[in-house]
Parts: structure tokens; C-alpha cells; sequence
């Protein structure tokens, strides 16, 4: 019989879009398969429609928390109840792009046990809109982890492992812990996952300025991702975010940690329009630029 897989969805207030989730991953052509749907204290009617689905589906298992835990912590608590071989992280408003990714995640562990980890290109796209806006496609795993959808691993590999509660890295943490074991990982070369990119808490300034503990680049330095001292469109993302204050530490932490940010025009730029730049003006850019531009440079990758 093969392995089991559970797809485990974190979710906070998303009733309206987690339907649309919970139907890609049904449409997957992997027929053992479980669906562990952990809800983060959701007061938008999530319950109410989960227990409906759960009533209807047997692979839903649906679980309603009873402290607020955040990303990280749901998922710790999701991966506690999966029963699955083979566990594969999925955030509720973001879908499986081919109905065959499951299956072949399960290949790829069964043809090698050394593999712990399995990652994935993905891309974003704006909701209620075609095609992909911007994509992801390293080949670094760690970065690869910026958003957990579609991120695979090994069950026995997650043994003394948790995702952290560091706000945008809290499964690259887990990607590292079990990579630090000794555990080999593959990328596989497609975009899996479409993550949505539309309203919601999680781009509202409140939610974010809870969940900040400390500068978002220095956690992706300390676990090894210097890469990202050369994204500064995050800048415009602090901005929007959190504070003019966070935001000055950012571009500190930039300058402090890769002195060479200096020299980079676009380094300047994006400082300078993001710190001159009125909130209720900027919040607006990055929309306008997906839509208007991004859509169009970005190439979908052929399988």
C-alpha cells in the first residue's frame, strides 16, 4: 500500500478562501492521503464550516485550538495529530498548482530514505486574478522555506524538530533543524504551489507589530540565508507592515551585516522610497506593481 501522506493547513480567519485549499488538495490524483486542518482560534466562522466538511469528507480531521499559537506554533500542534508517513505543510489561502505534486513527493521519498526534506519552486498569484505574479525558484532550501505551502517532510525526520514563531521564517527554522540531522533534501524543479496574495490580518499593521520580536534579516542571517540581505524590496514591506522606526533598524541591520548595500543603487532606492514614502501611498505600490508588471515578467516553469 503506499505511504500515507497528511497535508497539514494552518489557518486564522480564512472561511472564505480555505474551501478553495481543501479542493486542490483533494483533487490530488494521491489517493492516501489525510487532511489535518488545525485552526488558530478563528472568529470568522471557520468552525462552523469546517465541522460541515469534516462531516462530509473522512480524510478532514479538523482541529480547533484553545490559546492563539501563531504560524509556527499551529503547525507544531497540526503535526502532533498527523498519522501520515509523510507530512506536507499547506497555509489556507494558497493552492496546489498540478494535481500530481503529492504523488510525486511520495516518490521521491520512497526512492531515497536518506531524503528528510523535499521543497518546491512556487509563485505567487493575485486573487481573482491569471497567472503568476512573482516566483520563487532557488535553489537554496532554507530560502525556498519562506512560505510553507507545499513543503514536504519525512515524519520520522521531524522527530526533536519544530517550527519557530520568528515571524517569516518560521518553517525555514524547521527546514534547518532537519537538515542539521544530517538529512539529504531535493527541490522539485516546477512551481507546486500558487500562494495567493490577497487582503487579510497578516498585511494588516496591528497583527504584524504582535508577532515582531526583532529585525526579519537578522533571523534569515542567523540561520545561514545571506541571500536575503539583497532583497530590499522588503524594506517596503517593514514599512507597510510594522513602523519608521522597525524600518531604520532594517536598513541598519542591511548596512551593518553586507556593507557592500551601499554601493547598490538600488539599495538606496529602495530606502529612500520606502522612508520618504506616506504608508497610505506605499501600501499601494507593491499591489500595483504585481499587477501592472510583475504578472508580465514572470514566466511560468514548464514541468
Amino acid at each position: 500500500m503506499d505511504n500515507k501522506i497528511s497535508v497539514i493547513i494552518a489557518t486564522y480567519n480564512m472561511s472564505h478562501l480555505i474551501e478553495d485549499t481543501i479542493n486542490s488538495i483533494m483533487a490530488q490524483e494521491y489517493k492516501n492521503k489525510e487532511i489535518i486542518i488545525y485552526d488558530d482560534l478563528s472568529t470568522d466562522g471557520t468552525q462552523q464550516k469546517m465541522m460541515v466538511a469534516q462531516a462530509l469528507f473522512p480524510e478532514i480531521k479538523y482541529i480547533r485550538g484553545t490559546v492563539n499559537k501563531g504560524v509556527g506554533g499551529a503547525f507544531n500542534e497540526a503535526i502532533k495529530h498527523s498519522t501520515g508517513d509523510y507530512v506536507v505543510l499547506m497555509c489556507a489561502d494558497d493552492l496546489f498548482l498540478n494535481s500530481k505534486v503529492l504523488s510525486d513527493i511520495a516518490m521521491i521519498f520512497n526512492e531515497c530514505p536518506t531524503i528528510g526534506h523535499v521543497s518546491r519552486w512556487y509563485n505567487q498569484f493575485i486573487d481573482g486574478h491569471i497567472g503568476a505574479v512573482r516566483a520563487w525558484r532557488t535553489y537554496n532550501p532554507l530560502i525556498q522555506a519562506n512560505n510553507p505551502s507545499g513543503l514536504a517532510f519525512r515524519k520520522t525526520a521531524l522527530s526533536g524538530c519544530e517550527c519557530s514563531n520568528r515571524m517569516f521564517v518560521e518553517t525555514t527554522q524547521l527546514v534547518k533543524q532537519v537538515l542539521d540531522k544530517g538529512w539529504h533534501y531535493h527541490i522539485i524543479k516546477y512551481d507546486t504551489i500558487g500562494a495567493r496574495v490577497h487582503k487579510s490580518t497578516s498585511t494588516q499593521k496591528g497583527y504584524w507589530l504582535k508577532r515582531r520580536v526583532s529585525s526579519p534579516i537578522t533571523d534569515w542571517v542567523s540561520l545561514g540565508c545571506k541571500e536575503m540581505l539583497k532583497d530590499y524590496c522588503s524594506f517596503i514591506q517593514i514599512k507597510n507592515g510594522f513602523t519608521t522606526k522597525a524600518l531604520l533598524e532594517e536598513i541598519w541591520c542591511f548596512i551593518k551585516l553586507r556593507p557592500i548595500n551601499l554601493a547598490y543603487p538600488a539599495f538606496w532606492m529602495f530606502s529612500l522610497i520606502s522612508l520618504l514614502t506616506p504608508r497610505f501611498i506605499l501600501r499601494h505600490l507593491p499591489a500595483f506593481y504585481r499587477h501592472r508588471i510583475g504578472r508580465f515578467l514572470t514566466r511560468e516553469a514548464k514541468r
